[in-house]
């Protein structure tokens, strides 16, 4: 090795590996340089570097990447890490799993993303933060839009401390609000009201009320379930919610037995295509709206939410039902099995749940032919129907002519509409 100036600058030459280094030193004079020269030499005797000092050390990194060489572990410079912003982070939540890109998940994250920021460190959101979040939306919002914003949060937070770029969830320590349970139910002439006015929905709400299947589990059917000698619908567990949920046991195919409206609806499908054809595969129910060139939407297409809203909607507020929920024929549909007076172990096993069975009914294998009587014997005229919803006055909404609505406010309080002549 030797020691020469160039100016103002003193240099160090060497030779490794048949190769002839020279690189500049941040010394200020001869003495430092002869210095960082015999320090130098000795570490690349030795293989070692992490005694030098940072003059010395400065040296050989410069020397290594200006002949792009891998820098020796002790000397390797560690590259500053990207902060994790709640942007990224949601990003890396909707990859995770495809339920994560569920529609009311993704109403949750562009609400979450405009009252946080894009740019907010994920590190940054703590108890109190989440707390104070929680409070001002609602002002705006009921306690189960901020449970599921919360939720949605905390399931972010969950697939980063999976990747351990975090260490804790803050969202565990917050207990979800207390929310208000729906007690609505739909009359059998105001369901042939909103029939009449269902336009292309028609086929799929007579399957949803006769049979109480929740609107993904209908709009995902297929000609594979449908076992017309058994007259039932049979879903794997991966096409039902109680067949999803992780915390819960493995649950067997779930059995829909279908009432005879029921079949003629899906026969009517089955055979659209000519009495010579017979559909054996593919989605049940698909589009037959209407739709322009400029959409991605076509005739068959299967079925989801966005898809459907605007018809729903519009058939709502013919019947004057505005308020009304999918999830309503559901509820409407045990009720009408409580008051037949069908066995709940039965409704049950139609129904189905997600949450963990009773004890009584993990032990009950209930035959087809139990669950085919027990359909069969319901009857649906059992009262008017009861929306039970919020709004900021009472307003008097006068129902169409023959229909027979009790409008339930959220005061609790009942207001007969029966022969109320609809005025305009």
């Amino acid at each position: 090795m030797a020691v020469r100036q160039k100016g103002n600058r003193f240099y160090v030459y060497c030779k490794r590996n048949g190769v002839l280094l020279e690189t500049a030193t941040s010394a200020q004079n001869e003495a430092n340089a002869r210095r960082i020269d015999r320090a130098v030499r000795t570490a690349l005797r030795i293989n070692r570097f992490d005694h030098l000092k940072p003059d010395e050390q400065e040296w050989v990194v410069r020397t290594y990447q200006n002949q792009g060489w891998k820098l020796p572990s002790e000397l390797a410079i560690c590259e500053p890490e990207e902060e994790l912003t709640l942007e990224k982070a949601t990003k890396e939540y909707l990859q995770a799993d495809e339920k994560h890109r569920r529609e009311r998940n993704i109403y949750a994250i562009v609400q979450l993303l405009k009252d946080f920021g894009k740019e907010c460190p994920l590190a940054g959101i703590n108890v109190a933060k989440i707390k104070k979040y929680r409070q001002s939306r609602l002002e705006k919002v009921k306690n189960a839009t901020v449970n599921r914003e919360v939720a949605v949060l905390s399931g972010i937070f969950r697939v980063q401390v999976e990747l351990e770029a975090v260490d804790y969830n803050p969202c565990r320590m917050i207990k979800s609000l207390s929310e208000e349970q729906r007690d609505t139910y739909l009359s059998w002439d105001d369901f042939n009201h909103l029939l009449e006015n269902a336009d292309w929905l028609r086929d799929l709400l007579i399957l949803m009320y006769y049979t109480g299947m929740r609107f993904g589990e209908a709009v995902n059917l297929r000609w594979e379930m449908y076992k017309p000698d058994r007259r039932m619908l049979i879903l794997p567990p991966s096409a039902t919610k109680e067949g999803k949920n992780e915390r819960k046991a493995k649950v067997k195919a779930k059995r829909v037995p279908l009432r005879k409206e029921v079949v003629e609806v899906l026969e009517s499908l089955r055979t659209r295509q000519g009495d010579n054809v017979v559909q054996a595969v593919g989605f049940i129910f698909g589009y037959c709206g209407n739709f322009n060139n400029r959409s991605d939407t076509y005739q068959g297409k299967p079925i989801d939410y966005p898809m459907v809203r605007k018809c729903w909607y519009r058939a709502r507020r013919m019947t004057r039902l505005e308020g009304f929920q999918f999830k309503d024929l559901r509820h409407t549909w045990k009720t009408n099995a409580q008051r037949c007076g069908i066995d709940p172990a039965v409704r049950n096993a139609i129904e189905g749940h997600a949450s963990v069975r009773p004890v009584e009914d993990r032990y009950i294998r209930i035959s087809d032919e139990v669950l085919l009587q027990a359909v069969d014997s319901m009857t649906f005229d059992h009262g008017c129907t009861e929306l039970d919803f919020v709004e900021e006055t009472p307003m008097e909404v006068p129902p169409k002519k023959g229909m027979e609505t009790v409008w339930k406010m959220s005061e609790k309080k009942k207001r007969s509409c029966v022969g109320t002549t609809l005025t305009n």
